[in-house]
């Protein structure tokens, strides 16, 4: 159940906020994520991020309509920093380029997964603040994938990216919840790479 505060709707939009809030802001998505990388999310109390912040409750809650709205926030801000710590020149070869790019997506998952664990639970949240963040989210990670099968053309390339996407989601459900072993959502990714290996060095 999310976590709601009483009688705000909470939620600043980013845009237009001054520097010293925007500041504010990151140092409360920062200190949720710090403590995901510790705790479960079901373990994490909202009070408990305000805390790590240095910011009152009721000063979170300005930012943040519910726990599910500032964890889709902790979830783009994780994202972004996985982002900037790739080395995002090109290989020669981009078939390597596109399975290193796979097996560093996975790996992420595979060191913290309850990152995706909480990827999954916020799929169901009624708030509107938190969906719109999950959306972006959503978009940036098809964009970037779409970006890495762009020889295959526009069109093959979106489709390649759903469908990747939808492997790599599918087998780390198996992984994290049901006991498969990690292995196998590296090799079922491979092998759906196996499949596009020709046409991705026709170019």
């Amino acid at each position: 159940m999310a976590e709601h505060a009483q009688g705000t709707a909470g939620g600043l939009s980013v845009e237009g906020l001054p520097a010293w809030q925007l500041a504010r802001r990151e140092r409360i998505v920062v200190a949720g994520l710090r403590l995901l990388e510790k705790h479960e999310y079901d373990r994490i109390q909202i009070r408990d991020v305000a805390q790590e912040a240095g910011v009152a409750l009721g000063t979170l809650y300005r930012y943040f309509s519910s726990k599910e709205h500032l964890y889709a926030a902790v979830l783009l801000e994780w994202s972004a920093l996985g982002r900037a710590g790739e080395r995002r020149t090109r290989r020669k070869n981009p078939e390597q380029h596109l399975r290193s790019r796979i097996r560093g997506v996975i790996t992420a998952f595979e060191r913290q997964p309850q990152f995706y664990k909480v990827h999954v639970l916020l799929q169901s949240s009624t708030d509107p603040n938190a969906k719109a963040l999950l959306t972006d989210f959503a978009e940036v990670a098809q964009a970037s994938l779409v970006d890495d099968f762009a020889v295959l053309g526009p069109g093959r390339a979106e489709d390649s990216a759903t469908m990747m996407w939808a492997i790599i989601h599918s087998m780390l459900t198996q992984a994290i919840y049901h006991g498969v072993a990690m292995s196998e959502v590296y090799r079922i990714a491979d092998g759906f790479i196996d499949l596009l290996a020709n046409d991705l060095h026709a170019t």
